[in-house]
């Protein structure tokens, strides 16, 4: 079990994200899992059956009770319907973000969501676990336009990275952003303080070795020769 825990519901103006639940699966499977735009450029199969959604569901209730994979849906106040969805794997450290937003939606709804998840991650950096998040996008995906925009560093390319289903690829290539959290430095113990001290001494004998070698006479060398 991940010893941290993310909060389930979290609102905003425009927005309340919450873990999805079973009254969810036809929405989620009309607009994201079983859309086949939203899906194209995935690691899973598109959905094809409102079971596969449910059982979705329940790996989603899973990973909340272990701490080790939260999902949340984004739920339009306005009118409850469902606009995307933010998918965490949480290893501190270190988190691994993923988000899918229905295309179903307007640009208005597309920018909320973009909107909570800066949020989000603002907030995950802030806390003292958490040093690093990262995600991996495809390259011929629409999903990289965004994360420099977010916050995210492109880090490398990955070829052949994983696979792409729904476009009949046994792999494909993906870039890999992350946002990271300078360490602090350590506070100042008795321990470290004698470290930094001995340090410090050692320093200084291997300096005054160095000079005493530099001032003893030494026998003269064998003349040598370069080669031209």
């Amino acid at each position: 079990m991940s010893p941290f825990r993310f909060p389930a519901l979290i609102e905003s103006a425009d927005l309340l994200m919450r873990p999805p639940e079973p009254r969810d699966a036809k929405a989620l499977f009309d607009e994201m899992l079983g859309d086949v735009a939203t899906t194209r450029h995935l690691s899973f199969r598109r959905h094809t059956q409102i079971d596969e959604t449910l059982a979705f569901i329940e790996d989603s209730a899973q990973g909340w009770r272990s701490g080790e994979l939260i999902r949340w849906v984004l739920e339009d106040r306005a009118t409850g319907r469902l606009t995307g969805m933010i998918e965490l794997r949480p290893h501190p450290p270190r988190v691994e973000v993923g988000v899918m937003i229905s295309r179903c939606g307007g640009a208005r709804r597309r920018r909320a969501g973009l909107h909570a998840l800066r949020k989000l991650l603002a907030w995950m950096l802030a806390q003292p676990p958490i040093l690093r998040i990262y995600a991996y996008c495809a390259v011929d995906g629409d999903a990289h336009s965004s994360m420099e925009k977010l916050g995210f560093t492109l880090e490398a390319k990955l070829t052949h990275y994983e696979c792409r289903p729904n476009l009949g690829l046994l792999a494909g290539d993906s870039y890999l952003y992350a946002m990271t959290r300078p360490l602090q430095a350590p506070e100042e113990t008795p321990a470290t303080r004698w470290l930094s001290e001995y340090a410090t001494l050692d320093a200084g004998l291997e300096a005054g070795a160095a000079d005493d070698t530099a001032n003893t006479p030494t026998h003269a060398q064998e003349p040598h020769i370069a080669a031209s």
